[in-house]
């Protein structure tokens, strides 16, 4: 119940400032990742429905995860000051904000993931939706931190790190029954998107 009430207020608050533990926030959104994730791996089914279901909620907190260190100096730098439980907070309601997005976005993609069998476009479909989370999740860090400039450059940076991360822990939504669980070669998200985009059923 401390999740819901966390993720309710979340939606519920205008000025950024939570009241919440950080911690039930990044278990609620760890939560929508996991459903997101579910539903996308119905594209394959079977196996890749664990598949991404791990993958994605990793793919989006490592993201997060490795774009920590450069919010907090752009932010320093922009003039935002932070205790440690607000920082806190902020990233927490970032990654719960993204999390509501997604879960809300869930059923389409399951839609799409069930009816389709073109692979490039679930995959801008996924885009899209990833798109759309990070933009409201600037809405959420414009209210927090509120140096515009700084956090747009850091969404960028998060968002190229996100590219290549879903790279990095390829394959996610279509595995071969002969492919690793987790790709070895190093790759470019240049080169992963154009084989997503080559890829016949």
């Amino acid at each position: 119940m401390n999740v819901l009430r966390s993720l309710d207020e979340l939606l519920k608050r205008r000025d950024g400032a939570l009241t919440v533990h950080p911690f039930a926030l990044f278990f609620g959104a760890l939560l929508c990742y996991l459903l997101y994730g579910l539903a996308s791996g119905f594209f394959q089914g079977g196996w890749s429905l664990a598949l991404a279901t791990l993958k994605i909620p990793l793919i989006i907190l490592a993201s997060i995860a490795l774009c920590l260190p450069s919010l907090y100096v752009f932010t320093g730098l922009s003039g935002s000051e932070f205790t440690p439980r607000e920082f806190a907070n902020t990233v927490a309601g970032f990654a719960g904000i993204m999390g509501l997005i997604l879960v809300a976005m869930m059923p389409v993609i399951w839609l799409f993931s069930v009816s389709t069998i073109s692979l490039s476009f679930v995959v801008w479909l996924h885009l899209f939706v990833w798109i759309t989370a990070l933009v409201f999740g600037r809405q959420f860090l414009m209210r927090s931190a509120r140096p515009g400039a700084t956090i747009g450059l850091w969404l960028v940076l998060l968002f190229l790190v996100s590219l290549q991360m879903t790279t990095y822990v390829r394959p996610v939504l279509w595995r071969a029954s002969d492919e690793p669980l987790f790709a070895t070669a190093k790759q470019s998200f240049f080169k992963h998107w154009d084989d997503v985009l080559d890829w016949k059923p």
